[in-house]
């Protein structure tokens, strides 16, 4: 398991203080004296803490793993473009990639695209083709409008499918609007 910043301090752990100020109010409403109100807050702020970064841990680590690995996966397949000489128009250099996490029944389907050049902004449609291990087509999808700044990366979708995906392949075409 990778740890990221965000699992330990994020806008949710908003939470903790809110627990924490209502755990304080009502010991010192309860009359109870300072040492015992301090060292019970404090106790109420670490078992909030945990009791919320678990579970805060748990979710953000998938969803970064999966973002961090598509981007690297996007570096990778604009670097083999490059190495063989495969990028000639603008379009060439806008690189989409589909990744799929298995689940237990299912599927994730993640599609990330990037645009490498140093320049040009790309706008216009992009159309991914997605086939299982069998060659069978599992989807094929348009985003249309799609806009990339020089070297922005992003997600364009993520979906779910009940195909077996252990190996796949898939293929794209970047249009840019005329």
């Amino acid at each position: 398991m990778k740890l990221y910043p965000e699992m330990f301090l994020s806008p949710w752990h908003l939470i903790v203080l809110l627990m924490v100020l209502i755990a304080f109010i009502g010991l010192i409403m309860g009359g109870y004296d300072k040492k015992t109100v301090l060292r019970s807050t404090g106790l109420s702020a670490l078992i909030f803490y945990f009791m919320l970064t678990i579970p805060i841990g748990l979710i953000t680590q998938e969803s970064l793993y999966k973002e961090e690995t598509m981007i690297q996966s996007l570096d990778q397949r604009y670097e083999d473009k490059q190495a063989n000489g495969q990028l000639h128009g603008t379009q060439d250099y806008v690189i989409a990639y589909v990744g799929a996490y298995k689940n237990e029944d299912d599927a994730d389907i993640v599609v990330y695209a990037g645009n490498y050049h140093a320049t040009q902004t790309f706008s216009g449609h992009i159309r991914v083709y997605l086939y299982d291990s069998e060659d069978e087509e599992v989807f094929i999808k348009t985003y249309e409008g799609v806009t990339l700044e020089p070297g922005e990366k992003k997600k364009l979708d993520s979906t779910f499918t009940s195909h077996p995906m252990a190996t796949y392949r898939f293929h794209y075409e970047a249009q840019p609007e005329v």
